[in-house]
């Protein structure tokens, strides 16, 4: 195994090194009792480097191991880089947040929403706030009952020209309700009102200026050697999870869970919004859009039953106390994606971190936070 650990408490940085040097051991430990195959973690304050840490196996068969640029499928941390795009349309004089998504997808106007008799008429407009927000009353399913391997050979338009059949799991704005395909709705208005496909708005827009070089939602051959396998842990060991990382021949740049990137390049964005929109003197959105994706927007809506965390524009915010148990502050902002990774940021602080694994392992990728936030000499 070929274990690289950079460990640089900043200058002038809330964190004590002596915590931080404990968060690196417990992560390399992890690793070799086989929790969890690798990582990549990036902490920063103020945009300057905190702690880094590359541990472990990208591929453990092959003995490839997890480097600074190692690539991994960050799933749906895509969602709130769509909630980005729709921001910056919207200053842009594109879209407007509280414009009705049938204006935009006609075919949406026809949803009923679901009753315990059958079906009933919308009362409520859908916005593409609503979208962003998961109160949009859009299942979580996909419409007209496409499978990960169908979606995959279909374009986005394609995608939502889908919908109108399936019925809403409640009336907008009603319920927070998980929704994928909701913000996948977000990303073709995008794409209509940029008149460019998505990829390619966020490519000119967001990758390009943030210097997210490796943010994609196609990866090139050339960069395959760099992806992490997934890998699961199974009567005591890791077994490499049966799926196929690459995505050949893919046409969906799904906005909702698509993205391949990594742990520096999320860093990046984390850093802009942090700074109230601007990277290395470039501004990529306005203070008052940054508010939008890092302030709660769903009111006294809960979300599971419990008031810890509400939805910015396509981030999870921490709310209350009940939100805290790995330690992170009231209005932190953040998101997590389904193969064991996860981004995010506190303004009070101007801490970013980010953490990059393959697995569905929770348990480590919540002692980083906790020991991360453990690691603060200031709250």
């Amino acid at each position: 195994m070929i274990a690289s650990i950079a460990l640089a408490a900043a200058l002038g940085s809330d964190f004590d090194p002596e915590r931080l040097a404990n968060l690196s051991s417990r992560m390399k430990k992890f690793v070799a009792e086989q929790e969890i195959a690798g990582l990549v973690a990036v902490v920063r304050q103020s945009g300057r480097p905190v702690v880094t840490i590359v541990e472990g196996l990208a591929d453990r068969e092959k003995q490839i191991p997890m480097k600074r640029d190692t690539v991994f499928q960050v799933m749906s941390m895509t969602k709130p880089v769509t909630a980005l795009a729709v921001v910056i349309c919207a200053e842009r004089g594109l879209l407007n947040l509280d414009d009705s998504v049938e204006r935009w997808l006609p075919n949406l106007a026809k949803q009923k929403v679901k009753a315990a008799d059958g079906a009933t008429d919308r009362r409520r407009t859908m916005t593409i706030r609503h979208l962003l927000t998961h109160t949009s009353g859009l299942s979580g399913n996909d419409p007209g009952g496409l499978d990960d391997e169908a979606k995959r050979k279909i374009t986005l338009a394609d995608y939502c020209s889908r919908f109108g059949d399936d019925l809403l799991q409640s009336e907008p704005g009603e319920r927070i309700s998980y929704s994928g395909p909701g913000i996948a709705a977000a990303g073709r208005i995008v794409e209509i009102a940029a008149g460019l496909k998505l990829e390619d708005f966020m490519a000119q827009h967001i990758f390009g200026p943030l210097q997210m070089k490796d943010t994609t939602f196609f990866v090139p051959v050339s960069t395959h050697p760099r992806i992490a396998l997934m890998y699961n842990r199974e009567e005591g060991r890791l077994a490499k999870f049966d799926s196929e990382p690459y995505r050949p021949g893919a046409k969906y740049a799904n906005p909702a869970g698509g993205l391949y990137s990594t742990a520096d390049d999320f860093a990046n964005l984390m850093d802009c919004l942090l700074s109230g929109g601007t990277w290395k003197g470039k501004r990529i959105v306005s203070p008052a859009g940054v508010q939008l994706l890092s302030t709660v927007q769903t009111g006294t809506l809960t979300m599971d039953g419990s008031e810890a965390l509400g939805y910015s524009l396509g981030f999870t915010v921490v709310r209350t106390t009940a939100g805290t148990s790995h330690l992170k502050p009231i209005g932190s902002f953040g998101h997590t994606g389904a193969f064991g990774t996860e981004f995010w940021g506190d303004p009070a602080s101007g801490v970013t971190v980010v953490y990059m694994a393959q697995s569905w392992n929770d348990r480590v990728r919540k002692t980083f936070n906790t020991m991360v936030n453990a690691a603060k000499t200031k709250r």
